[in-house]
């Protein structure tokens, strides 16, 4: 698991504090896991799997694979996150989850029939009152 967790903080260019931080354990125990002081618990494994979904649970956990998932279960990963995080206590969260996944939405054919109106209405909005400036 050490040459695991070097790999990943190498790979998204993190120290060992930044990582510790990102993984919500303290700096002392990725030290103490680097050091070879402690082996890393499944708060370890749990933390990293939380945090980067790219990685590909097989490749930490048993060794098996790549380092990262391929596209389809990346797209199947965020489909579930939407998923999870579709309740909203006013509109301005509702507007930051849409702009956060903007690619994921514009995947699903209402969605993106619903913004294209939006926006062909509004250009029209535009071209008439351009067109009453003349």
């Amino acid at each position: 698991m050490k040459e695991k967790i070097k790999e990943i903080m190498d790979y998204y260019g993190l120290n060992q504090k930044e990582f510790a931080l990102k993984i919500n354990v303290s700096p002392q125990t990725i030290s103490d896991i680097i050091k070879d002081k402690r082996n890393a618990g499944d708060k370890i494994t749990h933390g990293i799997l939380e945090t980067f979904d790219e990685i590909n649970p097989l490749w930490l956990i048993r060794d098996i694979g790549e380092m990262f998932l391929d596209n389809e279960k990346m797209d199947q990963i965020k489909k579930k996150k939407i998923g999870k995080s579709l309740h909203f206590n006013n509109l301005e969260e509702l507007a930051l989850f849409c702009a956060n996944h903007e690619d994921e939405l514009m995947k699903i054919k209402v969605f993106s029939n619903i913004i294209e109106k939006n926006a062909t209405a509004e250009v029209l909005k535009l071209v008439k009152n351009f067109k009453g400036l003349n």
